[in-house]
């Protein structure tokens, strides 16, 4: 029975590998006779324009805002061809190394490295091994050589194909060190730099001969990914893949084991140097800078004509610039139409001379209580409302974690307004554990934040990293009321001809409902109005959050109005402390102000559409319920139709305590008779109307009688 039992397991994983293998057969058998046909059809044009040489004329590429005024060019020009006697064998090495190890023995192809890089590609794509990897094509030098001087970067069999023909026609015209020397002349090492020459003098400040190993080898990682690798960009993933490279090189014989150990542990020293490298605007061009280069590749980019229409405002982005510089702090700004998803400003840094380093893309922070919208918002999406009422207390968890607020104190019972404006924390962590973490992961994400979320209580606090652009475009679907659209950089590329070769238009995409979207809005406006953001008040409806995080190492106001959606961030890069009692509302919020009111001077004031199933009711700050002729502090309120409190305050009623009942003795006379005579003693004539006798004000004078007796 057990043999029976585990033959179907065996049947089944034949049957799985059988079809991976006749999946992998059809697509080799189809790539071979697409490659024979057009080997046939194309082998004589492709050996002339080979033989020719070919290059695409250099043409400047250029980049407009909004206004189509022009941001800045692209073009090539720092290039300084050498012959390969004076390129040191261990740059050759190593690139060799890590790009193509059999450069020497292939005739233009290598079989091996398709058949690897395309394992390689099933493990990590179809298996997901490795989501995070990317695609590799397993093209050699001379592959990359004509790809960088014929082609583009488009992925797709047939110019796969055609990189592989041209290849063998180079390699049938010039020699294994004539393509290598075109090859390192040739390759883009970031800003601007071609060939290993021009690279060598930006990078180190030296000519390419006195490089050392450590030098060479991290060299050889940067085409790859000219801006991911580039060591001005990010030094730490440039280190990883030189060490990379190194192990490489001492797997095949380059190198021996102490050169191995010296060189990794050699410090990297930088001396830059790159007149090229001004931009108006310099963080948002050298954003979509390395957009253009992953998709079309540097040869069109620099050399192409391209004409590249962004969604960049210059005015507000000089507003931008002078507002961040101007507060001496370092950080970033990132600024988006909810109505569009375009970015309208963007500053990385306080100057892009001293550190390349994007803040606005690159930097992952905490945004302490700028990520408790989400949270409110789940709440108000699950039927909760601004008058609900959580108890502001003492509270330890099972794992031993008690929030404490930042004032360190507690108000008792409070209303999610207030505590919202005031950024009780206790409450936030209250509110997540009765909404659900995962409800409010899954807000955040609908929102537009990607980065990941931890999935316990402290997301309360912002504990979760998230970059600047990210949780701008996240606030801009809360002022879009809930319709979500992608940030957007460029609106259209057109080529030197001036034909449209992309077009983005916005992709709207409702995630949630617009009443929930508006509640949450007025409650934001109250941050501002009456709570931590009052510092970001700018004359017009404008709604917000501030964020602060321990110790004051990260600060954030976040805030829109219907026309703009503006993340301000403030941080070291080494994360020390901002200082004591430099929170988001103290020192984010002027500078969110002061962009905000100089980029919307000309536009109308306006308030947020109100949707139809929203009404207004006069509510007790304090109860949340209908605000009464006691209450000390009444507010206007919005509720989705439905979940508007009906009862009335029952904190600030006035309690009426009744006197006992007076004792009155026994009437023995039928009190008529009485009633009469106090009418004829009482009876006074005047000119002036007399107030009407009733038989309950006679039967009030009688009992005064009574009480006189």
């Amino acid at each position: 029975m057990p043999k029976n039992k585990a033959r179907p397991n065996k049947i089944k994983h034949f049957n799985f590998l059988n079809k991976i293998f006749f999946v992998l057969f059809i697509f080799f058998l189809a790539f071979g006779m697409t490659f024979i046909i057009l080997f046939t059809l194309n082998t004589q044009n492709i050996s002339g324009m080979v033989s020719n040489h070919n290059f695409l004329d250099a043409i400047n590429s250029q980049v407009y805002d909004i206004n189509e005024n022009i941001i800045t060019e692209f073009y090539q020009e720092n290039r300084t061809p050498i012959p390969i006697t004076q390129i040191p064998s261990h740059l050759i090495n190593a690139c060799i190394a890590i790009e193509d190890d059999d450069f020497y023995q292939h005739r233009g192809i290598s079989i091996r490295g398709i058949l690897r890089s395309q394992w390689t590609n099933f493990k990590n794509i179809i298996l997901k091994l490795n989501s995070d990897a990317r695609p590799q094509g397993g093209s050699t030098i001379t592959q990359q050589l004509g790809i960088n001087t014929f082609l583009s970067r488009e992925m797709s069999i047939n110019r796969k194909i055609q990189d592989m023909l041209i290849a063998m026609q180079i390699e049938r015209f010039y020699t294994k060190d004539e393509i290598m020397t075109m090859y390192l002349n040739e390759i883009y090492f970031g800003h601007g730099a071609y060939g290993v020459q021009a690279a060598a003098k930006m990078y180190f400040n030296k000519n390419v001969r006195d490089l050392n190993l450590s030098e060479c080898a991290l060299l050889a990682g940067i085409p790859r990914g000219p801006f991911y690798y580039s060591p001005i960009n990010n030094m730490e993933a440039s280190i990883k893949r030189r060490n990379i490279i190194l192990n490489r090189m001492h797997k095949l014989g380059y190198i021996n084991e102490l050169e191995l150990i010296a060189s990794k542990e050699e410090t990297i020293q930088l001396n830059y140097n790159n007149k090229r490298d001004v931009f108006r605007a310099p963080y948002f061009s050298t954003y979509i800078l390395s957009e253009l280069l992953d998709k079309y590749g540097a040869n069109m980019v620099y050399r192409g004509g391209l004409k590249i229409y962004t969604t960049l405002d210059l005015k507000m982005q000089r507003f931008a610039e002078e507002a961040f510089e101007d507060s001496g702090y370092e950080g970033a700004i990132v600024a988006i139409d909810p109505q569009t998803g375009y970015i309208k400003a963007m500053v990385g840094g306080r100057n892009f001379e001293e550190s390349k380093f994007n803040r606005a893309i690159q930097a992952q922070r905490q945004p302490g209580s700028a990520f408790k919208p989400f949270i409110y918002l789940t709440a108000i999406e699950n039927g909760m409302t601004p008058s609900n009422i959580i108890d502001d207390s003492p509270i330890t968890f099972d794992n031993g974690w008690s929030p404490e607020n930042y004032e360190k104190e507690f108000r008792g019972p409070v209303t999610l307004r207030e505590a919202f404006e005031h950024s009780i924390n206790v409450v936030g962590v209250k509110l997540l554990e009765e909404v659900g973490i995962n409800k409010a992961v899954n807000t955040a994400r609908k929102a537009g934040i990607n980065s990941t979320l931890r999935p316990d209580l402290s997301l309360a606090l912002g504990t979760s990293e998230v970059n600047p652009l990210e949780i701008t475009s996240a606030y801009a679907t809360i002022a879009n009321l809930g319709e979500r659209i992608s940030p957007i950089a460029i609106i259209r590329i057109e080529d030197y001809e001036g034909n449209i070769i992309e077009q983005t238009l916005p992709e709207k995409n409702r995630v949630f409902e617009e009443e929930s979207c508006y509640v949450l809005i007025d409650m934001m406006k109250g941050v501002i109005e009456r709570g931590t953001g009052w510092n970001a008040e700018i004359g017009r409806p404008a709604a917000g959050k501030t964020g602060t995080t321990n110790d004051f190492v990260d600060a954030w106001f976040i805030g829109f109005t219907p026309d703009l959606a503006t993340a301000v961030y403030v941080g070291n890069d080494d994360r020390k402390s901002l200082g004591n009692k430099m929170t988001g509302g103290v020192i984010a919020a002027p500078i969110w102000a002061k962009f905000m009111k100089n980029s919307l001077h000309d536009y109308e004031k306006k308030d947020f559409t109100q949707p139809e199933n929203i009404i207004k009711s006069v509510v007790c700050e304090q109860s949340g319920l209908l605000s009464g002729e006691n209450c000390t502090k009444s507010i206007a309120c919005y509720y989705i139709k439905g979940t508007e409190p009906r009862d009335y305050c029952n904190i600030h009623q006035i309690i009426i305590e009744e006197s006992p009942a007076k004792e009155y003795p026994e009437i023995t006379r039928p009190y008529f008779e009485d009633i009469e005579i106090i009418k004829e003693k009482t009876e006074i004539e005047t000119e002036e109307p007399q107030e009407k006798e009733t038989l309950q004000s006679l039967i009030e004078k009688l009992k005064k009688k009574y009480d006189k007796d």
